[in-house]
């Protein structure tokens, strides 16, 4: 990133305290420029003042102004393209396929630890207590939208997947939400149009929004009722792999809480399969 390396090349012009802000800044990215100047201050262990005074040294007029830049550095180096390009460089000067597999393993490993036992219970009592369920994800979530949704449907839950066809598409499935329902939003950094107007109108009713991202400082983690983690690093991969563990993790989880309605489930559906796998055979 140009900002953060514009800071390191002033390292050594910087006073000891502005350096720790460097220092800090480069080792928690993004987590850091979505910080207000009096959440980091003491998370940095310095001033408020230090902070202004660091953000003046770089040329800006205070550290909103800085935040501000730092936060659209950060947009501009996690898009799609970019992600991708960066995989594809670093997967093959780093050995591949096996530093790949290696990095999913430990984004899995990562997402197990960061999940407790009472968010997930609280996450599937949710689930569980809904009247009817929407799943919205799109771009890079969409995949992960869909898993779970056919999870559900296995489960013969009430479940709608948000789909966007054109026109009012979007406002004619908006519109059969109600009270007692429940919205699984998932995404990453940049939320989509359609995922943000399903979310602000699901807060605006006040219909509880269940977030599945990659991190706390995200807009989904910021603005639903629960989240749930999946480790993902942006810089590096495009690896989907610790989410899609944790929905399957979660869908069990559902399953498990009303483990007789669940069985009755995928036996009736094994039944179907059967029927017409049988009359198939019956014909040849």
């Amino acid at each position: 990133m140009e900002l953060l390396n514009q800071v390191q090349r002033r390292h050594a012009t910087l006073s000891k305290n502005q350096r720790r802000i460097a220092d800090y800044l480069a080792s928690n990215g993004i987590a850091a420029s979505f910080d207000s100047i009096t959440e980091l201050a003491p998370k940095i262990g310095v001033s408020e003042a230090s902070l202004v005074r660091f953000a003046k040294q770089l040329g800006y007029k205070g550290y909103p102004s800085f935040r501000k830049a730092f936060q659209a550095e950060f947009r501009k180096q996690t898009g799609n393209a970019s992600r991708f390009r960066q995989a594809v460089t670093s997967s093959w000067e780093e050995g591949f396929p096996e530093s790949l597999f290696q990095n999913d393993i430990q984004l899995i490993e990562e997402t197990r630890a960061k999940l407790t036992e009472a968010a997930l219970t609280e996450a599937v009592s949710m689930i569980a207590g809904a009247r009817q369920i929407f799943i919205v994800g799109f771009r890079a979530a969409f995949s992960l939208a869909y898993f779970l949704y056919f999870r559900f449907v296995r489960l013969r839950m009430d479940v709608r997947l948000i789909t966007v066809t054109g026109g009012t598409s979007l406002f004619e499935q908006l519109a059969l939400l109600k009270r007692g329902d429940l919205v699984i939003a998932l995404g990453f950094d940049e939320t989509p149009r359609e995922t943000r107007m399903t979310i602000d109108f699901a807060v605006k009713h006040r219909i509880p929004v269940l977030g599945i991202s990659h991190a706390p400082t995200s807009e989904i983690a910021r603005t639903s009722t629960l989240c749930l983690l999946g480790c993902r690093r942006p810089h590096r991969t495009q690896s989907l792999a610790a989410s899609m563990s944790l929905l399957n993790a979660l869908a069990i989880a559902v399953a498990a809480r009303n483990k007789p309605e669940a069985l009755r489930a995928l036996r009736r559906l094994d039944a179907i399969e059967q029927h017409y796998l049988n009359e198939k055979k019956s014909r040849v």
